[in-house]
């Protein structure tokens, strides 16, 4: 008896090996068939050995086969086969014996029902887990990353690489705008992601094949500014968005909440969103209002053009959180901008003081083989005289109306500065001293023909002004602070040779 069992155990070993053996040649339905038919083997071989004994109780072995592998209908098929086997071998043909193995079936398929639905179940928390501490370590990362700066390009390319790469958010594209000072309009500012399919692939091509986390990514966009956004951005720069007018950015700002539109049609007749589907190709979009403390700040809007993916309640649940900490983000880095640019601007000109002039002055100062760099310092003629004699306030509004004149005497590339008192500098890059000398000479000219209040109470009839320039050209081994010394050297010199005039 010994035996017999141990040559069925085996048995069931050889015949596991060898139905494993096949599993990994054959398709999904075969193998199925392989299990039921080494179960049906082993059911016949036990009833070989023992007389068919335990054939009856064995078969519930293969109806229970049947019923994994085929579902209901295969136990139901197995019940029938075992049903005329058992007839066959032992010629039994009692009704409880097959109402034992349609009680046994239907137990067995509302365990593997169960236990799939638990597993269905298990499975898809799983899921959001991961998507959830994905996402938790995607704001992570962009938070940290956030810190640590408060210019806002970075910060936009922060955002919109956390937003679009495989290792953030995933959508294929996303959009900023934001709103100018006087909150009146959108301003289309960066944007990341392709045009084009095309161009959509390829990118992915290149992220797979080098395999970049996310903080990668957004290092790399900020090199090498992503020539792939190039014609995306050529774009977006253009976008001017009146919010006086009705559309549905207007409308998200205004409500608060993100939007998510459908089916965009070329004859829309939003104008702002038949544009967006005319320039940019989009006809699922969804958008997302940067507020930061009740302070409307812009607007993000994602899309997915290249795998047409659709955008989903999960998806833009994902956003949101992204989106609210971008608008705090952007508009402390206003803040932060507003307050430096005040910090390097003079209060009473608007040109920029002596410390923003030593700071670009270091900036802009060429070394060994780079075009020279020249500088003007000027000065008001008698502004002693004209404050003691129109008083303070008045000298303030010539300083102002100087200024004026100035920035429209100089070149684009060229900058101006109040140095200090009655006296500016303009910071001429890559100028020859020959260029600086016209620029300067065209200074004096329109300052003796503007018409200055009080200027007719100087000794001269007119406000005028004496200008020395330096050029870094004549003394390359010159420091910054040499050549404003030169410079100041040459306007003393036109002050002593009679006032109104350029000296070199």
């Amino acid at each position: 008896m010994i035996a017999k069992y141990s040559l069925v155990f085996f048995l069931t070993i050889m015949t596991a090996v060898l139905a494993n053996v096949f599993r990994f040649k054959l398709n999904a339905t075969l193998n199925r068939w392989i299990l039921i038919i080494s179960s049906l083997v082993l059911v016949e071989v036990q009833g070989y050995l023992f007389d068919f004994q335990h054939t009856n109780w064995m078969l519930l072995l293969f109806i229970g086969v049947s019923v994994l592998s085929f579902g209901l209908r295969g136990g139901i098929i197995g019940i029938g086969a075992a049903w005329l086997i058992l007839y066959a071998q032992c010629r039994v043909s009692d009704l409880s014996v097959g109402l034992t193995y349609l009680l046994f079936t239907a137990g067995i398929y509302m365990l593997i029902r169960h236990i799939g639905h638990l597993q269905s179940e298990s499975e898809d928390w799983l899921g959001k887990l991961t998507e959830n501490s994905r996402q938790l370590n995607v704001f992570k990362e962009v938070s940290l990353s956030m810190q640590q700066t408060f210019n806002l390009d970075k910060l936009l390319q922060t955002i919109l690489t956390s937003v679009t790469a495989g290792h953030g958010l995933g959508f294929n594209r996303a959009v900023v705008m934001l709103m100018n000072e006087q909150g009146t309009k959108l301003h289309g500012i960066m944007g990341t992601g392709p045009m084009t399919s095309e161009e959509g692939y390829a990118i992915w091509d290149r992220i797979t094949k080098h395999k970049y986390k996310l903080m990668e990514l957004i290092e790399i966009k900020e090199k090498e500014k992503s020539s792939s956004d190039l014609k995306l951005n050529e774009r977006v720069k253009k976008i001017e968005i009146p919010l006086d007018e009705p559309n549905f950015l207007a409308e998200v700002l205004e409500g608060d909440t993100p939007r998510h539109l459908q089916g965009i049609r070329a004859d829309e007749r939003d104008r702002v969103l038949q544009m967006l589907g005319r320039e940019f190709n989009m006809s699922e979009l969804a958008v997302f209002p940067l507020v930061s403390q009740g302070i409307k700040v812009g607007v993000l809007l994602i899309d997915n053009p290249v795998n047409r993916k659709p955008i989903t309640a999960n998806g833009i649940d994902s956003v949101l959180p992204l989106a609210n900490q971008a608008a705090i983000a952007i508009h402390q880095s206003r803040l932060y901008m507003k307050v430096e640019d005040m910090a390097l601007k003079d209060g009473l000109t608007g040109l920029h003081n002596h410390r923003a002039f030593q700071s670009l002055l270091t900036q802009h100062w060429p070394v060994s083989g780079e075009p020279p760099i020249a500088l003007i310092l000027l000065d008001i003629d008698f502004f002693k005289h004209f404050n003691d004699t129109n008083g303070h306030l008045l000298g303030n509004e010539v300083l102002i109306q100087l200024a004026d004149v100035i920035r429209g005497s100089i070149r684009k590339h060229d900058q101006a500065f109040r140095f200090g008192g009655e006296e500016f500098v303009i910071l001429l890059p890559d100028t020859e001293e020959k260029e600086a000398v016209l620029v300067a000479e065209l200074i004096r000219n329109r300052v003796e023909n503007t018409s200055f209040p009080g200027g007719d109470q100087q000794p001269a009839g007119r406000l005028t002004v004496s200008l020395g320039v330096a050029s870094s050209r004549k003394m390359p081994s010159l420091t910054p602070m040499e050549l404003v010394d030169t410079a100041d050297q040459a306007l003393y010199q036109a002050k002593e040779s009679g006032k109104n005039r350029v000296v070199c």
